[in-house]
Order: structure tokens, then C-alpha cells, then sequence
């Protein structure tokens, strides 16, 4: 067993020196297409003011270090007006803080070589931690699979909080948990080194809840980790330890939240007159201010903003667990299987208020960010979810079974493989896996249209249609982007060759009736099918004839005031008119051509 943990831990650093070799060369100007988008931008500009200038201030220095890495501006850069008129950076910054030591030395690839040594710490702990239960190589894939049968490994690459946060999360729970689960295995160890000592005492509770204090100011839902670590002392009857850790968390936070005060003049990074920044940036050119550019985003009244029907809360559990984009069941599925372990394994108290946790923070999220719960439509799959994860593995029994990881791996192949493969692409473009089979048959989070990762491409986004209000949300790649020299496509869009085109209609009004006129291609006796909803019709067209289909037995999902229509189109046969007719010169792949005519309730 000895002789086994060794190998563990050589293990454990060959893949960390791996990483690291990796961080260290890795030209990531060229791999990020020399731009930055949203998170990105924004905390590879505020880590570097720190490690460079020391201080949270926007100012052209800053301006001019970012267009000297990479050629397009920080896209959607978020600023805020504060203190002495200056203007800051309106994002948090604990991950930043953490980080800018490592960027200062190594530059760009600081962020990488920071996150490497996060991803050693969390095999050592995680190894350390599952071996209480199982033998020291099954220990080290346990936690292996935590991380690579799940998209959350991807977040690794990300010049973002979110591996941070999970990092955050998963030492909290270990600091806390592993003195119990050392009690439970009735370990009686001889010699027990500094670190040993010092995790089986309550001190380690303290700096859980210090911990706890940074994850709360790098993202606010994570409070609810403070729950299960009281509600345990008090559990166990330790009244004074409660109360020091709830003071410890507060001191944590005043500290980090008093520095934002002390420094911005505001306590809420994302409050006050805050923007976001696109194009154009205060300080590019002399008549370029905060005041005349940029679109107000302040977190001010973002609850009462996005407070929606009760309807909007079921359809985000099902859609939490179970969505195309976002599902925890095909993008994390080891979480699904430490859940479903609990449920079937004798369960203790802390347990429960782990999941107690778990239910709290996925309440919050949906809840308070019903149309944004996953973290953008740049985000690939749930990036919000990082911050639960490790509450799942922590969740159950420690003890696994070859043939429970095993599942893991199998799912993972299937949905999330060629994520893996290629993460760089995937994150560039988080949509592209889900255009195909098998994520094609799941069902689409209709309370998130605003936010679809397909909408990064903005010729499937908002592509306006019929009458004014209303505009086509495309769900994947099989449809022409208009041609913009040809009059008729302004009103209308060719389906790619035989292939199924998924896209959304979002209207802001009632719809009475939809027309579906089409154009068939050069085909003979070509079938065109239209689906809208559940209601599917047909028509079968000759060479290049006209015909319409009519919907009137209309079913939307509504949120608020936004009306929204699942709507497929698929003609039985593709032309290339090129290589079928001598005077030709179109070369595209035409399907069949829709144009929307929308009727209104009110007509």
C-alpha cells in the first residue's frame, strides 16, 4: 500500500509537469484568434492592471497593454464610474488578486501556470482524501474522473474565475470533511506529518470559512457553503466554534468587500454606473468617455429586472438537469452519478447538509438569474455550475467501485468526447457540439434564448423576419446566411441541401396564424416539411415551384412579453445548381427557401 501511494504521487506530478510544460510554451495570443470575449477580456485586463500598476483603475495604460497582445479590443469590457470621478473595473477581484503574481513573472501565460498549480492542488487533496476509502490508484482516478469525464477540465484553459471558484468550492469542502471521513475509516495512523495534524483539527474549519469568503466575493450564490460547515458545529453541538467560524467569514468578507468600498467608493463591484464596452473604449480617442459610450449593466434591481412567471422556475430544473446546452446530465455526469449514490447509500448528517447546499444554490441560480443561470451565451455548457461541482463529489459514501467511474467515462464519451479532444475549439465556439447527434435530440432551453451559445455566431442570431418584432434564433449550421447583394434574401434564408434546419421564432406579440412560403430547388417532386411545435405538414414541390404552408394552431412558450416558436424545416432532397444546370453559377448547397409571414392576434 506503501509502495502503491508512491506511485500515486509520482503520478500526480507527472501530469502536473505535463500541464505545467504546456502552460509555460503555449502560444496563447494565436490559439484565442489574437481576441478576447466578455470574462476574458475583462479579467485578463483587470489581472494585468494589478500585476503591472497595483490598483483596480481603468486608464489608456491599460488600454494600450491589452491592443499590444492581441489585435481587437477587450469585447465586452465591463467599467464602472467610482470615487473621484475615476473609473474602474466592474468585475471582482479575487481570482485577479491570486493571480497577477504569476502573470507579472510569466505574462500571458501566467493565467495558464497559476491554474496548473490549482490543478495539482486539487489532485493532491483529492487523492488524499478518497484514499481514507479505497485503495491509493483508485483514490487518484476518482478524483481523475471528477474532473476529466466532465467539461469542467475545459475551464482550465479559460482566462476566467471559474476553475478558480471550483478550486475554491472543493478545498472548502475538504478542509472540512476530511477529519470526519478520518473518523469514519477508523484510521489510526502512527505518524501523522504537520499537514495530517493540522486537517484533523478544528483549525482547518477556520481557514474553510476563509476560504468560503473569497468564494463568496468571486461569485455571491456561493454563500450557501457557509451553511453546511455552521449547521454541522451546531449540530454537533459546538457553539463557540459556530459562532468563530461565522465571524471569521464575516472578517474575510469585510476585508475583501471593504476593500472595493475603500478603493471604488462603492462595495458592489458590478453596482453603481456601471457599462459594458463592445468597440469602442474610454480613453481610445480624446472624444471617447464613459459618458458617450458603452450601454449601462448595472446589478442594481437585477432581481426585480428578472423576476419571471413560476413556470420559468419548473421549466429551469428540468432544463438545469436535463437541457441541450446546459444539462448537468450530459456535460457533468458525474455529478448526476454522486447524487444518485447518496440517494442509494446510508447517508449521514453532514451529508445532508451538503445536499441541503446543493438544493440552495441551484435554487439561487435559477431564481435570480432565470434567463442567465449558465453563465452567458458565450459559456460552454453550464459555467456557473463549477461553483456546485465539487459539492457532488463530496456528496456520498467515498467509497467508489471500478464499475461506477466506469459509467462516468461512458457517458463522457458519448456526449462530452470530442469536447475534450479539442477544447480550444469548443470554447472558441461552445455551440459546435451541439449541432449534431446526439445533443440535436435533447430538448432546448427555451428560458435561456437570449443567451444560446449558438447566438456567438451573428448570423444565426436575431436574424429578423416577417413583421417588425419578430426575429429567428438558428440552432445550428444547417441554413445559408443571407447573401446581402441579393434582393431576395433580405426576407428570407435557403435551408442547407437535405439537412433539418432547428431555429427558434421569437416575437413580441401574440401570433395568430404563421405562413411558411417556400421555394423549392431544382429537384423534381421535392418534399418540403415544416414543423412548428408539434404540428408537422407537407407539400411537394417540382423544379423550382412555389408553395405555403399555414400554422394556426399556435402554441408559444411565453416569457414576459417574448413569444417563442420551435420551428424545423427540412426539404427530402439537396441541389448544387452548379454542377446540375450548364448556365448556373450558384454553388451553395440549397435545401429550400422559407420566407415568414406572421399574422398578429389583433389582425
Amino acid at each position: 500500500m506503501v509502495q502503491e501511494k508512491k506511485y500515486v504521487f509520482y503520478a500526480i506530478f507527472l501530469i502536473f509537469f505535463f500541464l505545467l510544460g504546456a502552460s509555460l510554451f503555449i502560444n496563447i495570443h494565436s490559439i484565442q484568434g489574437n481576441f478576447l470575449f466578455a470574462d476574458e477580456a475583462i479579467y485578463y485586463s483587470l489581472t494585468q492592471s494589478l500585476a503591472h500598476d497595483g490598483d483596480l483603475e481603468y486608464t489608456k495604460k491599460d488600454l494600450i497593454r491589452y491592443f499590444q497582445a492581441f489585435d481587437s479590443g477587450p469585447i465586452g469590457l465591463f467599467l464602472k464610474k467610482g470615487k473621484d470621478n475615476k473609473i474602474f473595473f466592474a468585475k471582482s477581484f479575487a481570482y485577479p488578486i491570486f493571480a497577477s503574481p504569476f502573470v507579472k513573472i510569466f505574462g500571458c501565460n501566467g493565467f495558464f501556470i497559476f491554474h496548473s498549480i490549482l490543478f495539482l492542488l486539487l489532485l493532491l487533496m483529492g487523492s488524499m482524501y478518497f484514499s481514507l476509502g479505497n485503495r491509493p490508484a483508485l483514490s487518484l482516478l476518482i478524483i481523475l474522473t471528477f474532473l476529466f469525464a466532465s467539461v469542467a477540465i475545459v475551464y482550465i484553459i479559460w482566462i476566467s474565475p471559474d476553475f478558480f471558484n471550483l478550486f475554491l468550492v472543493f478545498s472548502v469542502l475538504f478542509l472540512w470533511l476530511y477529519k470526519h471521513k478520518n473518523k469514519e475509516v477508523n484510521t489510526n495512523e502512527e505518524k501523522k506529518n504537520k499537514i495530517q495534524t493540522f486537517l484533523l483539527s478544528d483549525h482547518s474549519d477556520y481557514l474553510a470559512c476563509i476560504l468560503v469568503g473569497i468564494a463568496v466575493f468571486s461569485k455571491p450564490p456561493n454563500i450557501v457553503l457557509m451553511a453546511p460547515l455552521v449547521l454541522h458545529s451546531l449540530f454537533k453541538k459546538k457553539f463557540k466554534q459556530s459562532f468563530l467560524m461565522v465571524l471569521v467569514f464575516i472578517l474575510t468578507s469585510c476585508i475583501f468587500w471593504g476593500s472595493n468600498q475603500l478603493v471604488t467608493g462603492n462595495w458592489n463591484y458590478q453596482g453603481g454606473e456601471r457599462k459594458i464596452f463592445h468597440f469602442k473604449y474610454p480613453y481610445e480617442k480624446e472624444h471617447l468617455t464613459f459618458d458617450s459610450t458603452g450601454f449601462e449593466m448595472t446589478s442594481e434591481g437585477y432581481a426585480e429586472k428578472h423576476l419571471l412567471p413560476p413556470k420559468v422556475f419548473i421549466y429551469n430544473i428540468f432544463y438545469y438537469f436535463w437541457g441541450r446546452f446546459t444539462g448537468i446530465s450530459w456535460y457533468f455526469f458525474p455529478a448526476v452519478l454522486f447524487i444518485v449514490l447518496f440517494f442509494i447509500r446510508k447517508k449521514r448528517p453532514y451529508q445532508w447538509f451538503v445536499f441541503g447546499a446543493i438544493a440552495a444554490e441551484i435554487l439561487i441560480y435559477i431564481t435570480i438569474m432565470p434567463d442567465n443561470y449558465a453563465g452567458g451565451g458565450g459559456a460552454l455548457a453550464n459555467r456557473y455550475f463549477l461553483n456546485l461541482y465539487p459539492l457532488f463529489l463530496f456528496l456520498p459514501d467515498m467509497k467508489m467501485k471500478l464499475n461506477e467511474i466506469g459509467i462516468s467515462w461512458i457517458i463522457a464519451s458519448i456526449f462530452i468526447a470530442q469536447i475534450l479532444l479539442s477544447p480550444f475549439q469548443h470554447s472558441h465556439y461552445p455551440a459546435t457540439h451541439a449541432k449534431k447527434f446526439p445533443f440535436k435530440m435533447l430538448p432546448v432551453e427555451l428560458t435561456l434564448v437570449n443567451n444560446f451559445p449558438t447566438n456567438t455566431n451573428p448570423e444565426a442570431f436575431r436574424q429578423p423576419v416577417g413583421t417588425k418584432n419578430s426575429w429567428l434564433h438558428f440552432l445550428d449550421d444547417n441554413f445559408i446566411p443571407r447573401q446581402k447583394e441579393s434582393k431576395q434574401e433580405k426576407s428570407g434564408f435557403w435551408t442547407r441541401g437535405s439537412h433539418t434546419s432547428e431555429m427558434i421564432l421569437k416575437t413580441w406579440y401574440p401570433v395568430k396564424k404563421i405562413l411558411f412560403h417556400v421555394l423549392n430547388n431544382p429537384r423534381m417532386r421535392n418534399e418540403i416539411t415544416v414543423q412548428v411545435g408539434s404540428e408537422k405538414k407537407k407539400i411537394i414541390l417540382s423544379k423550382n415551384q412555389r408553395g405555403t404552408l399555414s400554422f394556426d394552431n399556435l402554441k408559444p412558450f411565453i416569457i414576459k412579453a417574448t413569444h417563442l416558436y420551435k420551428i424545423k424545416i427540412k426539404a427530402s432532397k439537396g441541389s448544387i445548381p452548379y454542377l446540375e444546370e450548364e448556365k448556373s453559377a450558384e454553388r451553395r448547397f440549397l435545401g429550400t427557401f422559407f420566407e415568414l409571414e406572421i399574422i398578429p392576434e389583433n389582425e
